[in-house]
Formats: structure tokens, sequence, C-alpha cells
């Protein structure tokens, strides 16, 4: 004779819930990532529709360009930690790229070796010299960001014309010292055939997570975005941080300009129609930063950064026009500022 148990309710509820909430935390890790898994499909849909995107060489060339957009991005990282936005990245990526070109041709004359170097020194420091115009209206005047950033965006566009003369500054590339900086963008390392602005790239990809991650200052950075009054209430100086957030992005986008001009040859005023700052914010955006302040991290920045990279790069391999891809663009930053925001309200 067969002896039938009835199913335990319990058991059954509890087992019920763990389901549920084994369920939950999947859809609340897919929102999360939601960079991470657009980055997957994106570079999926690219290895079905070219069968070039796969190839080192187009690799390798995504990388060399995407050099110049990961510095910058970077820099807008540690702007929009503190609750700030930076439109002025684009006029200063260009003015510094123009000053590597202008100062060389006169330091070239008199040596040729420190000539390239202390060019490079005064293209990063002006970039850097940008950054902290900005700081110090946003963090000492508490002017708003996005109308110091807006100004100082059509103050680099007019000195970029000024310097140049609305003419393109090109190097002389006999001159061996331009030979060599310009060898250092177009060419790559010998073994792993990387190009050597990724190194540089990697390099301070590096010691921006580094700081952000294990230093009182990048954990005090993302606490004046969070809430800068307990931050002030605690005894700490949130426009120091606020400050140090712009000159250091300015530093970034000096260095960004000069992989641009090295990569180009030369110097125009031009540039400032490369659409870093835009490109740049929708990048953080796009790797889950707050644009509240307080919430974001480099490693999604950089998911990111590729995730704009691969749409551009399988467009331009299909035939796809620029102007269908700022559309494009759009449509992937509304949607990551759609499922953030609904990620946050399933947080809540």
């Amino acid at each position: 004779m067969f002896m039938f148990t009835q199913p335990d309710p319990v058991l059954e509820s509890t087992a019920g819930q763990h389901v549920e909430k084994e369920k939950n935390r999947f859809v609340k890790l897919l929102f999360k990532y939601n960079a991470v898994v657009l980055l997957i499909v994106m570079f999926i849909v690219a290895t079905i529709l070219s069968p070039y995107f796969l190839t080192p060489e187009n690799m390798f060339n995504v990388l060399r360009q995407q050099s110049t957009f990961m510095l910058v991005g970077l820099g807008m990282l540690l702007v929009m930690l503190t609750g700030g936005i930076d439109l002025s990245v684009s006029s200063t990526v260009t003015v510094s790229s123009i000053m590597v070109c202008y100062c060389l041709k006169p330091l070239l004359m008199q040596n040729q070796s420190w000539g390239l170097l202390v060019s490079v020194i005064l293209a990063i420091v002006i970039g850097f010299a940008f950054g902290c115009i900005n700081g110090f209206f946003i963090s000492v005047l508490n002017m708003p960001a996005f109308i110091v950033t807006l100004a100082m965006m059509y103050a680099g566009r007019g000195v970029a014309f000024i310097i140049t003369d609305a003419n393109t500054i090109l190097l002389d590339q006999s001159v061996p010292a331009n030979e060599v900086f310009v060898a250092f963008a177009t060419g790559a390392d010998p073994v792993l055939h990387l190009p050597y602005p990724t190194y540089v790239m990697i390099a301070l990809i590096i010691v921006i997570g580094l700081v952000l991650h294990f230093t009182a200052f990048g954990r005090l950075i993302t606490a004046v975005g969070s809430n800068e009054t307990a931050v002030q209430l605690a005894g700490v100086n949130s426009k120091k941080y606020k400050f140090w957030a712009y000159a250091i992005c300015g530093a970034l986008c000096g260095v960004a300009g000069v992989i641009l001009a090295a990569r180009t040859g030369s110097g125009t005023a031009l540039s400032t129609s490369v659409s870093y700052d835009m490109t740049s914010i929708a990048a953080v955006v796009i790797g889950g930063a707050s644009l509240k302040g307080g919430e974001g991290n480099v490693p999604m920045t950089i998911v990111g950064v590729f995730v704009l990279a691969i749409i551009g790069n399988i467009m331009n391999l299909v035939g796809v026009g620029v102007y269908p891809q700022l559309v494009v663009k759009a449509v992937i930053i509304i949607l990551a500022v759609l499922l953030k925001s609904i990620s946050s309200k399933r947080v809540d």
C-alpha cells in the first residue's frame, strides 16, 4: 500500500520565492550591465555584416582612432562623477594639437631633441590650463558648469582660428623629430603590433582606474557628486575636488591633442568640428554614469567608448553615411539613458 503525502505549502512558497529572487537578481544585473550586453550584440552584428570587421588591420585601426576618444572620455568621467559636465573638451583637444605644431617649427630650428619634448609638454600644459580655468569658475565662483564650459568651448574655437589664421599647420616630416613624432601615432610595436597610442591609452586607463578605486582622492570625487553637502559637513573642501576633476580632464584632453596632431601630422582649427564633447558624454552615459553625479567607473566607460566605436566602424564598413550615423548614435544614447532610468527605479 502506497502512502501519498501532501506537498508542503511552506516549502513550495520558499522555493518560489527563491526562484523569484534569482530572476530579479538576473534582471537587475542585465539592466546594470546593459552596456556590456550591447557591446557583445554590436560585436556579433558587426562580425556578421562585414568580413573585414575582425581583420587585424581593422581592429588596430579602431584602437588607434579610439585612443583620443578614450582619454577624453576618462576626463569626462571625472567631471561627471562630481555632478558636472564639460562642453569644451573638443576645443581643448584642438588647441592642444595646434600648439604642438605651432611650437615645433621654431623650436626644432634650434634643437630637434628637446624641441619636440618642449612642444608636447606645452600642449599638455595648455589643456591643463583650460581645465583649471573651468575648475576655477565652477568650483570657486560657483558658476554653472554648462555655461562656463560652453563659453570656454567658443573661446577655444576662437583661439584655434586666431593661432592658425584659419589655415592648417603642416609638419615638415623631412625633419627627423617630426618624422619620429608622426611615426609614434601611425606606427605599431614590432611584437604585438599594437599602435603606440594604445599603450598611452592603457597606461592612463590604469592610472585613472587606480586613483578612482583605491585612493581617498578618487572616492571623494565620487562622494562630491553623490552628496556634496554631506562631504562639506564632514569637513572636506569639496571645491578642491571639483577643481581638480576639471583640471585633470583638461590635461587628458591635452594628451589627446598631442596624439591627434601626431596622427594627422598637422594642426587645424577645423578639428573643433570633431564632437569629442558629445561622444565622450555619450560614452560615459552608456557606461552607466549618472548625469547627476556620484555614479560611474572606468571599466564601464571603456565599454561605452567601444560601443560607439563599433557602431561607427561597422557603419563605415557597410557604407552608411555620416548623418545617418548620428541618428543611430542618438538612438543608442536615448536607449542607454532609458535603461539607466528603469534600472534605478527597479533598485529603488
